[in-house]
C-alpha cells in the first residue's frame, strides 16, 4: 500500500493545496466567532482545529522535502496510507464549508457590533453618541460628513459641535435659521435640524445622543406656504375693502332706484289727478289715484296713513298681489311711531321673502310687554346660505329702530328671524 512519502509529487501538491484551503476557512471561522462573541468553547474548538491543521501542514511539507531529497530529517508519515489523508482532507473541507455557511446565516440573524455600525451608516440622518465628558463613543457616516462642514474636521469631541449648534461659534457658509431650535442652513444648500436626547436606559445612562434630520424639503415648502399666505392676506384685505365698497355702492344704487320709482309714481299720480280735474273724471277713479299718491308720500317721507289698521291692510294686500300671504299672531300696535316701524319691518320681510327666500308665507308675532312691544317676523322660504348678513334694507330699518330707542336682532341660522323690541312712545305711556 502506498504511503504519503512514496507517492507522487503531484499528489503532494494537491494535498497541500487542500490543506491551505482548510487553514483559510478555519481562520475565517475563528475571526467570525471572535467578532460576534460566539462563546469561549466555540472559539477554542476552532482554534485548536486550526493549530492541528497547521501542524499537519508542517508534516506534509517535511515529508515532501524528504521525498525530493532536500531534507535530512526522518519522515513522520512514512507508514500512513495515502487514502487516509485524501479521505480526511475531503471530509475536513466539507465540514468547514458547512461551518462557514452556518456562520454566515448566524451573522445575518444575530445583531452584532458590526451590524449595528453598518445599520447606523446606512440611515439617512446623522447620529452620534457622546459620554458625559463629551467624548464621541459612536458616530455614523452622515454625522461625520456634517461635522466636516460645521467644524471643519472629524468629530471627536461633542463640545466642538455644541458651540456651533448653540450659536456661540460662527462658521462661514453656515446660517442659523431658528433662534430657538438648532436648525442650520449648510454650505451645500441643505437644511438640517439637530436634536439632543439624554439616554435613560440602565446600560447607557449618562450618554447623550445627537440626531440630525434633513428638513430641506420641509423648510423650503414652509417658506413657499408662508409667502403664499402673506399674498393671500393682502388679497383678503383688498377683497374686504372691495366688499365694503360694493355694499355701499349697492345700497346707494338700491336707494336711488327706489327713489326713481317712487318719483315716477308720484309724478304720474299728480299728472293723472291734474288731467282728472281738467276732464271732470269720476270720483272713484280719482280716489284710487289719491291712494297711490299717499303710498308714494309714505315711502318718501315715512308718514303713515291716519288709520294704522288700514295701513297694515294695505301692506297685506300688497303682499297678496305679489303671491305672499301674511299671517299675524297677536295684537299689532296702533300707536303711530311703533306702527310705522312695524309696518316698515313687515314690508321689508315681505320683499326679502320674495327675492331671497322664495317663500309663500310671512309669519308675524306681535305682543305687548312691560317695556314696550316685541315683534318677531319669519317666513317659510329657503334657509339662508352660510355667511348671509344684513343687506341695505335691513340696515336702513336698523337705523330707524335704534334711532327711536328700540333694539333689532337678526338671525340667519337655522332660519331667518327678525326680532324688534320697540319702546312705548310718550303718548302711549301716559
Amino acid at each position: 500500500m502506498y504511503s504519503y512519502v512514496t507517492y507522487s509529487v503531484k499528489l503532494h501538491n494537491i494535498l497541500m493545496v487542500l490543506m491551505e484551503i482548510s487553514l483559510i476557512l478555519e481562520l475565517w471561522i475563528f475571526f467570525s466567532r471572535l467578532i460576534r462573541s460566539a462563546g469561549l468553547k466555540k472559539i477554542m474548538r476552532i482554534g485548536i482545529l486550526f493549530l492541528m491543521s497547521f501542524v499537519l501542514m508542517c508534516f506534509f511539507l517535511n515529508d515532501h522535502r524528504y521525498q525530493i531529497g532536500e531534507n535530512n530529517h526522518p519522515s513522520f508519515l512514512l507508514k500512513i496510507p495515502i487514502w487516509i489523508f485524501l479521505a480526511g482532507m475531503s471530509l475536513l473541507i466539507i465540514c468547514l464549508c458547512l461551518l462557514v455557511r452556518n456562520e454566515i446565516l448566524t451573522c445575518r440573524k444575530n445583531i452584532s457590533a458590526w451590524s449595528v455600525k453598518e445599520t447606523m451608516d446606512d440611515v439617512p440622518c446623522g447620529v452620534c453618541v457622546s459620554d458625559s465628558w463629551g467624548r464621541i463613543v459612536l458616530s455614523n457616516k452622515k454625522m461625520r460628513e456634517l461635522s466636516r462642514m460645521l467644524i471643519g474636521a472629524v468629530l471627536q469631541n461633542y463640545e466642538d459641535l455644541k458651540q456651533v449648534l448653540d450659536g456661540n461659534k460662527s462658521v462661514q457658509g453656515v446660517t442659523r435659521l431658528s433662534p430657538e431650535n438648532s436648525v442650520l442652513y449648510l454650505p451645500n444648500g441643505t437644511v438640517w435640524m439637530f436634536q439632543n436626547y439624554m439616554l435613560t436606559e440602565e446600560e447607557v445612562a449618562g450618554y447623550l445622543q445627537t440626531v440630525a434630520f434633513d428638513v430641506t424639503e420641509i423648510y423650503f415648502n414652509s417658506e413657499k406656504i408662508r409667502m403664499k399666505n402673506e399674498k393671500l392676506e393682502l388679497l383678503n384685505q383688498k377683497l374686504k375693502k372691495m366688499y365694503e365698497q360694493i355694499d355701499e355702492s349697492i345700497r346707494e344704487q338700491e336707494t336711488l332706484k327706489m327713489k326713481m320709482q317712487v318719483h315716477d309714481s308720484f309724478g304720474r299720480s299728480l299728472l293723472t289727478i291734474r288731467r282728472m280735474l281738467e276732464g271732470n273724471k269720476e270720483p272713484d277713479y280719482m280716489k284710487n289715484q289719491l291712494e297711490i299718491l299717499k303710498q308714494s308720500v309714505y315711502i318718501l317721507s315715512g308718514i303713515m296713513q291716519d288709520d294704522t289698521e288700514k295701513q297694515y291692510e294695505e301692506s297685506i294686500k300688497h303682499a297678496e298681489k305679489l303671491g305672499v300671504s301674511v299671517e299675524i299672531e297677536g295684537e299689532l300696535c296702533d300707536e303711530y311711531q311703533v306702527a310705522l316701524i312695524t309696518d316698515k319691518a313687515i314690508r321689508e320681510c315681505i320683499t326679502n321673502c320674495i327675492r331671497h327666500a322664495h317663500g309663500r308665507r310671512v309669519y308675524v308675532q306681535s305682543h305687548k310687554t312691560r317695556e314696550g312691544w316685541k315683534v318677531c317676523i319669519t317666513n317659510d322660504g329657503e334657509r339662508p346660505k352660510e355667511g348671509c348678513r344684513e343687506g341695505g334694507g335691513l340696515s336702513a330699518l336698523r337705523e330707524v329702530v335704534e334711532r327711536d330707542g328700540g333694539e333689532m336682532t337678526t338671525k340667519f341660522e337655522p332660519e331667518f328671524l327678525l326680532a324688534l323690541k320697540l319702546p312705548f312712545s310718550e303718548t302711549e305711556e301716559e
